[in-house]
């Protein structure tokens, strides 16, 4: 079972990262494989940081930290090989979170369907592990389509580039989310964030429901998709936002 962690940092002046490092960090546990951070601007694009084997501390330095005066989003994995997908010599692009065609996805389980897509789609692989299947899905049949196409169990955080977006969706594995000021985390687990087991957290935290999908924006966020409507969701960025709330960090002077 993989980890997976990342973020929205909508209001990047007055986000803290203390949640995604420490998120990003914990799921080390879940994966000893390999360990890779995708990072996405609209001004830098996608910049990645990959290493073989249980993560490594600078990650974030190596892949920069949030833009000032723009959106900045987060995405990892920390893999556990699956026994199905063995192999005793792997390189770098066999390392998730994997990018394609404006696309970036992390995931949690196992695409039992994965060589169906590929012959049906004719979908492009540059590795043999599952997950890498689904950018070149997701540029075919679109983001919504792509998630009620795959067969098995899995959460998934994806950045959609050209709609400068970030997809979080599961069915049966979990996923959490945590909000504060200026920032949107998730996460495999919610005692991934730091705190989570303090009665007064500085952050709120929700699960998301099984078999749901939810869209954020820098702007808002899109309702949670139940999984029988998705194949009926077009995805074009044109549904309705639900405004973060607006709360800044006190000071005390």
């Amino acid at each position: 079972m993989c980890g997976i962690a990342g973020a929205l940092v909508y209001e990047p002046k007055i986000a803290r990262l203390n949640r995604l490092i420490t998120a990003v960090n914990a799921s080390v546990s879940r994966g000893e494989d390999s360990f890779g951070v995708v990072r996405w601007s609209p001004s830098s694009g996608f910049k990645c940081y990959r290493h073989m084997g249980q993560g490594k501390v600078g990650w974030l330095q190596s892949v920069g930290f949030p833009e000032t005066d723009e959106p900045t989003f987060y995405i990892h994995t920390s893999r556990a090989e699956p026994t199905t997908e063995w192999r005793q010599e792997k390189g770098e692009t066999d390392i998730p979170p994997f990018v394609g065609m404006g696309i970036a996805v992390a995931h949690n389980g196992i695409i039992a369907n994965d060589k169906e897509l590929v012959a049906e789609y004719m979908l492009s692989q540059i590795s043999f592990i599952d997950t890498a299947i689904i950018p070149s899905l997701i540029q075919t049949i679109g983001v919504w389509k792509a998630v009620a196409a795959i067969r098995g169990g899995f959460a998934l955080g994806i950045i959609d580039s050209q709609r400068s977006s970030l997809v979080l969706c599961r069915n049966f594995m979990p996923l959490s989310l945590a909000w504060e000021p200026g920032i949107v985390c998730f996460a495999s687990e919610a005692t991934f964030f730091s705190e989570a087991d303090q009665p007064f957290r500085p952050y709120q935290i929700w699960d998301l429901p099984p078999y749901t999908g939810i869209e954020l924006y820098s702007d808002g966020y899109s309702a949670p998709v139940a999984w029988e409507e998705l194949q009926n969701r077009q995805g074009a960025g044109n549904e309705k936002r639900h405004p973060y709330p607006q709360l800044n960090w006190r000071t005390h002077g």
